[in-house]
């Protein structure tokens, strides 16, 4: 497999109820990358949005750039009165938030689902 095989980060959104689930795809490597994240963010939190879900089941690979994201939208959630919660981690992605003890700082839930009824209505 050459780098340009290699999937690229992608988004998708969904409703779920009293937030938004941001399902993750690929591999989070860049701001670049991210940028569409962070837009998407903003708008919802100015939309009222408040706590969002990041499904990270298809998230293949994340370096330190990307978990500067992941604190970057965890910041701005809980500025709105919210929370980040993460559902869904591979095990890869799982070893680097243990490694940086970020697995203390988020809620991390093993479905979209179990992290829906962990915020508040």
């Amino acid at each position: 497999m050459t780098v340009t095989d290699k999937p690229t980060f992608d988004l998708a959104i969904s409703d779920a109820a009293n937030c938004k689930v941001f399902h993750m795809k690929g591999r989070l490597m860049d701001q670049q990358q991210a940028d569409r994240l962070m837009s998407t963010l903003d708008t919802e939190l100015a939309s009222g949005i408040r706590s969002v879900i990041l499904d990270m089941s298809e998230l293949q690979y994340m370096n330190s750039t990307g978990l500067n994201i992941l604190i970057n939208v965890l910041t701005r959630t809980r500025n709105a009165g919210g929370d980040t919660l993460i559902a869904g981690m591979s095990n890869s992605v799982r070893q680097l938030f243990i490694v940086t003890k970020l697995d203390t700082v988020f809620i991390i839930t093993p479905t979209v689902d179990e992290a829906v009824a962990k915020i508040p209505a």
